[in-house]
């Protein structure tokens, strides 16, 4: 057999079923045998009360004793049960003189006290008169005492020549005037009741075979049922520890396997994200290193250069001089912007609870923000709108990272908008929430880079260009700016299309309730 565990259910269940089948057969065997047992003890109960009236019609004088024996032989050969009637004064008066038709095979043996099975001739002495306490007699008789107390005497015995078990039973003998006359005992042999019990065992022995063999069966596939899922989930767990999360346990049982099956195939599943989360998170990492090395790495050997060329006397005075200072001075502030939005990004990620927050006009925050940028975008001759409403509620924010969040998204679309475009600024309430659009109608963003806009360092241009002052984090802070406000964004965008960022924020009193 394949599977260890299978063997050892298996096992269990076959020695469950012969422990029960060894216990049923025992009890049926007992009971049977109790049963009759008692019917034949009543049956020769009841023969031994209706001989009584025979034999006191000899005592009576009604009939002679070779009539009583000719009539105690005929109900001997009716019963199978050998008859002996005893007087009051314990002796032997009658016995039947059938011999007795014990087991096959078995041949009378002397037994070792002396005691043989008494015969006729021996039931009277020589003067006539009962004999008392015949051999086969005694141990008989000197039980006898209940019986003469009038009470029913039982007991079931080996047979002291032909080594059988018998049932004896002994009535009192009840006079005509009430008085106890003797004992009448009847004797017979249980091998009727074994060989009953004996056929009994057979057909239950064959019948468990039967059985035994079509449970063997039922309980393999039974355990297979268990065995094969468990060693189905034994292989996908092994899979998982060398790294392949792919593998799947195909389970259709419905039951607590099943579960147990969709429980790994969850788990699985979860850690298959887990890890492609973490080589996410690893590559997002190693491209921030490499991010910022290349944005400090430009402005700083600017500087550096422009600095050794003072100092070795290359640039001396003049407008080449006012120019490099110029240039070191942009390269300075880009170098700063640099680390105040990588300061403010980690403070962002950093933060472990909500900063402080209050009933914000979302349209005032925009207004502001509109009219600041509003000079920057004539000088690029692109349009800038706003349109609200009256009857915008409030939604529960923080004002400085509100402002914060459309500076970057403004400075966006301002800076990737050609000229002659338009950019448009919407707040409408909805049954969502309110919701702020930014659209413009610059160049937009390929599909496929879409879902990357909001990591840092990440653009669109993938030769990181310096024509425009932006460090690439602009859209990471916004991103987690909207997240500390429970805000959701959707971004729809098309090559030469322009760009729509739908940001969603809950009214102040759903935030409330």
């Amino acid at each position: 057999m394949k599977y260890p565990l299978q063997r050892k259910i298996l096992y269990s269940i076959m020695i469950v079923m012969l422990v029960v089948l060894a216990s049923v057969s025992f009890g049926i065997s007992v009971l049977i045998r109790e049963y009759f047992l008692t019917n034949k003890q009543l049956e020769l109960q009841n023969k031994g009360f209706e001989l009584t009236t025979v034999v006191n019609a000899y005592y009576d004088g009604e009939i002679t004793q070779n009539q009583l024996t000719a009539f105690i032989n005929t109900v001997d050969k009716f019963l199978d049960a050998r008859i002996w009637v005893i007087d009051s004064s314990r002796s032997l008066l009658v016995m039947s003189d059938a011999r007795p038709q014990w087991s096959r095979g078995i041949r009378p043996k002397e037994p070792a006290d002396g005691l043989k099975e008494p015969r006729k001739e021996d039931a009277v002495k020589p003067d006539g008169t009962p004999s008392p306490a015949i051999p086969g007699l005694r141990r008989v008789i000197s039980e006898l005492e209940t019986v003469y107390a009038g009470n029913i005497f039982t007991k079931t015995l080996q047979h002291p020549v032909y080594g059988e078990d018998i049932l004896l039973v002994a009535v009192p003998l009840f006079k005509t005037d009430g008085t106890i006359g003797g004992a009448i005992v009847l004797n017979s042999p249980v091998r009727g009741i074994n060989d009953v019990l004996w056929r009994i065992y057979y057909y239950i022995a064959m019948a468990g075979g039967l059985g035994l063999l079509l449970a063997f069966f039922i309980a393999r596939r039974l355990t297979l049922g268990i065995v094969r899922p468990l060693q189905a989930m034994q292989e996908t767990a092994s899979a998982m520890s060398q790294g392949d999360y792919n593998t799947r346990v195909q389970i259709r049982s419905g039951d607590e396997l099943d579960e147990l099956g969709k429980s790994l195939n969850t788990l699985a599943h979860d850690l298959g994200e887990f890890v492609k989360q973490t080589e996410q998170t690893e590559r997002l990492r190693r491209d921030f290193i490499a991010n910022v090395s290349h944005e400090l790495r430009t402005p700083v050997t600017v500087i550096r250069g422009y600095t050794e060329a003072f100092l070795d006397g290359t640039v001396q005075g003049g407008v080449l001089s006012d120019k490099y200072h110029m240039l070191m001075r942009d390269e300075t502030v880009r170098l700063e912007r640099l680390i105040r939005d990588l300061l403010d990004l980690s403070r962002l990620q950093a933060e472990n609870r909500i900063f402080e927050t209050e009933a914000i006009p979302l349209a005032a925050i925009a207004d502001s923000v509109v009219t600041m940028l509003r000079q920057q975008a004539e000088r690029k001759n692109i349009k800038i709108f706003l349109k609200a409403g009256t009857s915008i509620p409030d939604i529960e924010g923080n004002g400085d990272r509100l402002t914060q969040l459309l500076l970057i998204l403004l400075d966006n679309a301002l800076k990737y908008t050609p000229l002659g475009g338009t950019v448009t600024v919407t707040i409408f309430p909805a049954n969502d929430g309110v919701h702020l659009l930014v659209k413009d109608t610059g160049v937009g963003i390929p599909p496929e880079d879409l879902p990357l806009i909001w990591e840092r360092f990440y653009k669109v241009d993938k030769s990181h260009s310096r024509s425009e002052n932006g460090t690439g984090l602009g859209l990471a802070i916004a991103k987690e700016i909207m997240d500390r406000h429970g805000a959701v964004v959707s971004v729809t965008s098309a090559p030469n299309e322009g760009t729509t960022f739908d940001i969603c924020f809950k009214p102040i009193s759903e935030g409330k309730s």
